[in-house]
């Protein structure tokens, strides 16, 4: 293995601090970034990057020639990093359309420089798992909970120190004038089925990521926080898989195997009871192609200019595949059918003869996608959350609720995570509320269950006993979906803010102190309902949730050993369940309840 990485490390730096900045800012921070400030800019945006990529990966061929290779990949690094990093203070049109120029030149630049000169950076006993390592980490490095759930000026800058760490490894960076490795016998070999191959995949993935990471239902089976370790591990096996296949000359294989996983992924995120398939599916399919399309330049086809190859390959596939899906896919809240169609046909043109015919049908189906991917939106059937929106609305919840967290106050502790005004501005109309006879809701996605809250809507007295809030039992009738809607809406936020919610959840501890409150009446007034008078879990709400309510007094007490888990849970209650916090409870409270069970616990030894 050492001698492994001395052979590939520069390579497999390189390699991931690319596609990692590719992924984390160009496809993802970037957009947020954008839609926070100017939320009607997308396309345009999008189409001046796409332009400049292809001018940037275009005239790399011609550049390299005078600057040389390491010069050449270090001009692009400096110019990638500098771009996210200059993202984060922009606010304006005209600075946004410099950065998204400014990114797909140096983007285009790097991607070309760097796959071209790829023989003399990697083993020729070793190329495939290299590169399937160096792409695998990078997707591995993007899904990390720390950074993918970060804000998006974060990411940016995260981006941009990334990048940058490529710089040390271009001193090993040559021009490799030895044949290397023999492309494989494959219609990959033909370098137009090749490009139409990858345009395929690269757009098929990006109009479904941006659909996935823009539709509350399929973000949550896929690519919600409880999902990104999964993801990350799941991208970073079938990458390096991919490599294997590679080294054994598998490349039609792999990029069939690419097409057929999207395809699936896509059906089952469609259909509610099949979305958690999709979402293992996905990111295999992802870096199946994503590591052919690495190593496709150099080793996949019969390119006797490999930079030209590059050139051709990212500016079409690449640049205009992944801007066309992403505009494409902008006010869709699901993965249609037709994107899957258009496709599979573009993938299978090779199984047309004779060439010609080929390639006519491919610039076809290219023109009719790029005229409806320009035109205005039609408007699409509204999501469930614009359907709840309208519900929170019309049914006066913002006159008791709101949906402000206030930075720097007790709001933090009682009701979640802070929203940054660029992210409220983002709603529209923007309610966040002016009053509170009841808790706020912006994050009450992450303290409250779909199951908690329905019964909520439905008695609210049931599980507070003085509750001030009406029944809305009319919302859930059998046919009327407006509660489920309504659910969805005020969800939606919490979802998103779970880790940061979790992790300040996980730091809190009660104040040290004699307990002074009655803990028995504490107890029947918050949790009877649930865990029943005596505490053994047959409460009359006991068989309303997914998991019955523990038994309090005769166990499993699985939290007993940790001395401060008992009062959190009290407080906090446990998140992704339906065990709901009591967050207006003091310290005093907190501490008198957990006192009250821990007796009863005692009375079992």
């Amino acid at each position: 293995m050492i001698r492994f990485f001395q052979r590939n490390g520069s390579g497999i730096v390189l390699i991931v601090a690319t596609y990692f900045y590719f992924l984390i800012f160009a496809q993802f921070a970037f957009v947020e970034l954008l839609n926070a400030d100017l939320t009607d800019a997308l396309k345009p945006m999008m189409a001046a990057m796409a332009f400049s990529g292809i001018v940037g990966s275009l005239t790399t061929p011609l550049i390299l020639k005078h600057q040389g290779a390491p010069r050449t990949l270090a001009l692009a690094l400096i110019g990638c990093a500098s771009m996210s990093a200059l993202s984060v203070p922009a606010h304006t049109f005209i600075s946004y359309l410099c950065i998204a120029m400014g990114t797909g030149l140096s983007l285009g630049l790097l991607t070309v420089t760097l796959t071209a000169n790829l023989r003399s950076l990697l083993h020729p006993n070793s190329w495939g798992p290299s590169i399937g390592m160096g792409t695998g980490l990078a997707y591995f490095c993007a899904n990390l909970p720390p950074v993918f759930a970060t804000t998006s000026a974060n990411q940016a800058l995260i981006a941009s120190v990334f990048v940058l760490v490529g710089l040390p490894a271009v001193r090993k960076l040559g021009n490799d004038e030895s044949p290397g490795i023999t492309a494989p016998p494959s219609k990959l070999n033909y370098f137009p089925y090749a490009v139409l191959v990858f345009l395929a995949l690269v757009w098929l993935d990006s109009a479904a990521f941006f659909i996935i990471q823009h539709t509350k239902e399929l973000k949550e089976n896929s690519w919600g926080d409880s999902y990104l370790w999964r993801n990350g591990v799941i991208h970073f096996i079938f990458a390096l898989f991919a490599g294997i296949l590679l080294q054994k000359r598998s490349a039609s294989i792999l990029t069939i195997g690419a097409f057929t996983l999207l395809s699936i992924a896509s059906l089952c995120l469609n259909q509610p009871e099949l979305a958690i398939t999709g979402g293992w599916l996905y990111p295999a399919g992802v870096s199946l192609y994503s590591t052919a399309l690495v190593a496709c330049p150099v080793y996949l086809t019969r390119s006797k200019n490999p930079a030209w190859a590059a050139a051709i390959l990212y500016s079409v596939a690449g640049w205009f595949g992944s801007a066309n899906g992403i505009g494409m896919a902008e006010n869709l809240s699901h993965i249609p059918l037709l994107f899957l169609i258009i496709a599979g046909i573009i993938f299978s043109l090779p199984l047309i003869k004779p060439h010609k015919t080929k390639i006519a049908i491919a610039l076809g189906l290219i023109i009719v996608t790029t005229f409806f991917s320009a035109r205005p939106p039609a408007l699409s059937a509204r999501s469930s959350i614009d359907r709840g929106r309208q519900v929170y609305l019309s049914e006066g919840c913002i006159h008791c609720h709101s949906r402000y967290v206030r930075p720097a106050s007790i709001d933090v502790e009682l009701w979640g995570p802070v929203l940054s005004l660029a992210e409220i501005k983002k709603e529209s109309p923007v309610i966040i509320g002016n009053r509170r006879s009841g808790p706020d809701l912006l994050n009450i996605g992450n303290r409250r269950s779909r199951a908690w809250l329905k019964q909520h809507f439905i008695d609210p007295q049931s599980l507070s006993a003085k509750s001030p809030m009406p029944s809305y039992r009319h919302l859930f009738q059998e046919g009327d979906s407006r509660g489920e809607d309504l659910i969805d809406f005020i969800s939606l936020r919490g979802m998103q803010s779970f880790s940061e919610r979790y992790e300040f959840t996980q730091a809190w501890k009660p104040k040290p102190m004699t307990p002074t409150h009655n803990g028995g009446q504490l107890f029947t007034k918050h949790c009877a309902s649930c865990h029943g008078s005596e505490g053994r879990g047959n409460g009359p709400l006991h068989d309303l949730w997914i998991r019955p309510p523990a038994n309090l007094a005769d166990g499993p007490f699985i939290h007993s050993r940790e001395p401060d888990t008992l009062a959190r849970i009290i407080k906090f209650g446990i998140m992704g369940t339906d065990m709901p916090g009591h967050e207006t409870l003091s310290d005093d409270e907190v501490t008198s309840l957990a006192q009250y069970l821990k007796n009863l616990r005692s009375k079992k030894g």
